[in-house]
């Protein structure tokens, strides 16, 4: 597909972002989902992989930018398996868990507390027809995702998801969250992407933003980086969404540059080192 396809919507503002960040590289902060946004969707987790054309570009702009972070609904080491980058910073299982660019690990010890309600719902997940379903369960400790790609019937598999697992999970006062055929269940507490991003952003005098991700988790990313860029006129700001036919509305609405899948997503960075100096 030609380049110029790959971006649909948000030229002028990508332009824009690309030429703030040229403006000063050092001041610059790239945020990046992993899942559906640097790597496809798969319909295994595990099968889930990034590229080595994007390890490339991510590594380059690691070596120019002032930051260069992956925020992840994965568990951090999973994340940083997936796209191992000296340097970069990386946020897991929704900003509960954090690694600054050089190693130290934050783990948020309030969900602590809640990992016995989780790992009994995950026992009561496992009695599940799991492999007539088409569920891939994915047990990441403090949080319980359960895909259900694989469904040849998906509202039968929906329903015993919410009957077996969701309804559990909240009458043991546990949060749930949803994504491209997924629940999660998770504590209930205050920590998203956008109170992860928000925590990376306060660690430098950083003066341009860009947000890279593509379902409803990613939001909150998108709308603290407005927001950070709205208190002060020097700053830019950009999230772009990496749109498939899967795309909940409010990740297009909130979005200000809008391509297509993982390859306009690639396009973009490749962009953006471009005006770097890459």
């Amino acid at each position: 597909m030609p380049d110029g396809h790959l971006i649909t919507k948000g030229e002028t503002e990508l332009a824009a972002c690309l030429a703030a960040f040229a403006a000063a590289p050092r001041a610059g902060v790239l945020l990046c989902d992993i899942d559906g946004t640097i790597s496809a969707i798969a319909a295994r987790p595990e099968d889930a992989a990034v590229s080595q054309p994007f390890r490339e570009v991510l590594a380059a702009l690691t070596e120019r930018l002032g930051l260069v972070a992956f925020v992840t609904g994965r568990a951090l080491e999973d994340g940083r398996r997936m796209i191992p980058i000296d340097g970069a910073a990386y946020v897991g299982t929704h900003g509960l868990e954090l690694m600054a660019p050089g190693g130290e690990v934050l783990a948020e010890p309030q969900a602590e507390r809640y990992i016995a309600a989780v790992q009994e719902v995950a026992a009561a997940a496992r009695d599940l027809d799991c492999g007539a379903l088409g569920i891939v369960l994915e047990n990441k400790r403090t949080t319980l995702a359960v895909h259900y790609r694989l469904a040849t019937d998906a509202a039968r598999t929906r329903h015993e998801i919410l009957t077996r697992v969701v309804e559990p999970a909240r009458s043991r006062g546990l949060a749930i969250g949803t994504g491209h055929f997924l629940f999660e269940v998770r504590p209930p507490l205050p920590f998203t992407k956008g109170t992860a991003t928000r925590r990376l952003l306060a660690g430098g005098d950083y003066l341009t933003g860009m947000f890279c991700g593509d379902d409803m988790t990613d939001v909150t990313g998108f709308k603290t980086l407005h927001d950070w860029a709205a208190r002060d006129a020097r700053r830019a700001a950009c999230a772009l969404a990496a749109v498939t036919a899967e795309t909940p509305s409010p990740v297009i609405e909130d979005a200000d540059v809008l391509v297509r899948a993982t390859p306009g997503v690639y396009l973009a960075l490749t962009r953006l080192l471009a005006a770097v100096g890459g």
